[in-house]
């Protein structure tokens, strides 16, 4: 079975070397489906019998492991030296650096492999993160199924 839980943030981005205005400063409010998946809780003296897992542990684990640390925030290429070095020189503004261009495709596959290893299978349900649907605007979304450890 799978559940998901939504969650939203607001992030600044450019893809440095795209043909169109994407290369240029801009934002986005994203939002992220966070799927888990495994059996139901057969242990029923617990708080999660008969869930695949609680919502509010996912939100948990989404909130501390991408809205914190996203929210706000301007993703920055590690290899976009002028933005870096405004960012270094400008106090008080949240500069997330990345090893890759920030494309959508890009950034679900971070969030992803962030927090695939935080799901704990403490029940042997065989509970893992089972995707990451990232919108980017209301009407573009990328699905990142990887492999959680």
């Amino acid at each position: 079975m799978k559940i998901t839980k939504i969650i939203q943030w607001d992030m600044g981005h450019r893809i440095l070397n795209h043909r169109s205005v994407c290369k240029g400063l801009h934002g986005h409010r994203y939002k992220a489906e966070i799927t888990v998946e495994g059996d139901l809780v057969n242990a029923s003296s617990t708080s999660e019998y008969g869930m695949v897992m609680d919502f509010a542990d996912i939100k948990k684990i989404a909130k501390k492991e991408v809205h914190d640390k996203l929210d706000h925030g301007f993703m920055v290429w590690d290899k976009d030296e002028e933005l870096i070095n405004f960012f270094k020189n400008s106090g008080g503004h949240k500069m997330v650096k990345v090893t890759f261009t920030s494309t959508a495709e890009n950034v679900a596959k971070y969030i992803f492999e962030n927090i695939s290893k935080k799901f704990e299978d403490k029940y042997g349900t065989g509970l893992k993160l089972s995707s990451v649907k990232l919108w980017e605007t209301p009407t573009s979304y990328v699905v990142y199924e990887g492999r959680s450890c």
